[in-house]
């Protein structure tokens, strides 16, 4: 007698809802594993599963960078704090710097509304490939100034990050951090103000993306705008519980080692991304 098995059907929803728990575990443990933002690995895993659970690709990239923001406002805001619980926050400089970086959020947000999602996924591809650069081939204490430029450059350095990431769908902790240190800021400084301007980024950028995306087509049934409300609720707190594993390994790898491993990983990404978007 012929035997047969049968696989069970899976329910779509039921199948979503365990790809984004997957991928919260997956995203918080490797940005607790490399210390950056969760944005610049949560946007790449939206672009890759959105569409095969029916959201629009000429909506995804929009989606994706709207989620990863408001992904990161709790988690933001928890590193902000504890930075100015540890003394490494210097409130007289972040209020010298937040201003520009709102407004550059908010152009952030108009840009993004009248840019194709193609386009910024090629943004994000460019963004990644400097990041990586950055990892790879820029010596870890090199310095192009001795102190942060005075008004306007920068406003228009904080400004451009703003943008930039509200654009992308990242916090900008990636891109302050690394550019403060070559402005001569010491890392815990200016972690401690890339955190906080990622609260503010994220903030900003979630409200815009919902203003953005009401009304638009091609999302699913449970977004508000283009942020995914199934996405943020099932993936918030696989992340808060797997970001903590993530740092408790990094404390046992050498930074050198922890900066070509994400280096190499970044440069996939991007590779991947730009092939896609011209190849």
């Amino acid at each position: 007698r012929e035997i047969r098995i049968t696989m069970p059907d899976i329910n779509p929803t039921v199948l979503y809802v365990l790809s984004l728990l997957l991928a919260g575990l997956g995203s918080g443990f490797v940005g607790g594993l490399f210390g950056v933002g969760g944005g610049i690995l949560r946007v790449p895993i939206f672009l890759f599963m959105f569409p095969a659970f029916g959201i629009d690709p000429d909506q995804v990239m929009h989606v994706a960078a709207g989620t990863s923001l408001a992904l990161a406002i709790p988690t933001g805001l928890r590193s902000a704090m504890m930075q100015h619980h540890a003394g490494n926050l210097d409130t007289a400089f972040l209020r010298s710097w937040i201003p520009a970086l709102v407004v550059g959020v908010i152009g952030g947000i108009f840009i993004a509304r009248v840019v194709p999602g193609t386009t910024l996924a090629t943004v994000f591809a460019f963004a990644a490939l400097a990041i990586a650069i950055e990892m790879l081939a820029l010596p870890k204490h090199v310095k192009l100034t001795q102190t942060v430029p005075g008004h306007p450059i920068r406003d228009l350095i904080s400004a451009s990050i703003g943008c930039v990431s509200t654009m992308i769908g990242i916090t900008g902790g990636t891109f302050t951090t690394p550019v403060l240190t070559l402005c001569g800021v010491s890392i815990h400084r200016a972690v401690a103000v890339a955190a906080a301007g990622s609260c503010a980024i994220a903030a900003v950028g979630t409200i815009g993306a919902i203003v953005n995306g009401i009304g638009a087509a091609g999302r699913s049934a449970w977004s508000l705008g283009y942020v995914d409300g199934l996405a943020f609720l099932v993936m918030l707190p696989a992340i808060l519980i797997s970001a903590p594993r993530g740092v408790k390994l990094a404390n046992r790898l050498s930074e050198a080692r922890l900066r070509i491993i994400f280096g190499i990983f970044l440069l996939a990404i991007s590779a991947d991304m730009l092939w896609r978007s011209f190849g």
